[in-house]
């Protein structure tokens, strides 16, 4: 079923818990469908109670800005990304785009993040993949701050960041979480993130 096609139906799926929420996955046929679209989706999803939506960013439309158009024609649903890879954008860059959407939707907007592939990084867009937990770690140490409101100052591997703060007006600090299934990866997100975002796993992985 394609959800563009038919609204009385929306597939979504959740695991059982004390605070469970149930969001749905939107923009997965952008590349042939409108940005009006995936508006009406959202509103739809809203309509029926669903809290939150979120929004892979692939190869079709850009899903921080597709998500603040939504979040300017709906009220109240929690709008994400799940994900939008780290490469080939500049934590600065990422951060300022990302409190640019808070302030637009009424901060609810939840940045999701990942590293995305090697075959992606590498093949296609020309960077190196090498040690991507360490890169992870070093673009958190520039971006968390940055997303507080707070000055940066940092000299790393990657990444020279000297005495920048951003000033988004209307802007809270963004909830920020990484997709992360393994031990170092969740050890990352544990300590410099808000959470993770797990993909295609069931009971057992959450409980473990």
């Amino acid at each position: 079923m394609n959800p563009f096609e038919s609204h009385d139906r929306i597939p979504v799926c959740a695991i059982p818990g004390d605070d469970m929420q149930i969001g749905v996955m939107i923009g997965a046929d952008a590349a042939t469908n409108s940005i009006d679209d995936v508006v009406n989706l959202a509103k739809n999803i809203e309509a029926k109670g669903l809290h939150n939506v979120w929004m892979a960013n692939i190869f079709g439309f850009d899903a921080i800005s597709t998500l603040s158009i939504v979040g300017r024609e709906t009220q109240q649903i929690g709008l994400g990304t799940a994900v939008t890879p780290t490469y080939p954008r500049h934590p600065t860059a990422l951060a300022q785009q990302a409190m640019t959407a808070a302030a637009a939707t009424g901060n609810r907007f939840t940045l999701g993040i990942g590293l995305s592939h090697k075959i992606v990084i590498e093949n296609m867009l020309g960077f190196s993949y090498d040690r991507p937990a360490a890169h992870m770690r070093e673009y958190l140490e520039v971006l968390m701050p940055l997303l507080s409101g707070e000055t940066v100052n940092h000299q790393g591997e990657q990444y020279n960041v000297g005495g920048l703060q951003l000033s988004i007006p209307g802007a809270d600090p963004v909830p920020t979480v990484i997709a992360a299934l393994g031990p170092l990866m969740l050890k990352i997100a544990g300590e410099l993130t808000d959470g993770t975002n797990t993909w295609m796993v069931g009971p057992k992985t959450m409980e473990d």
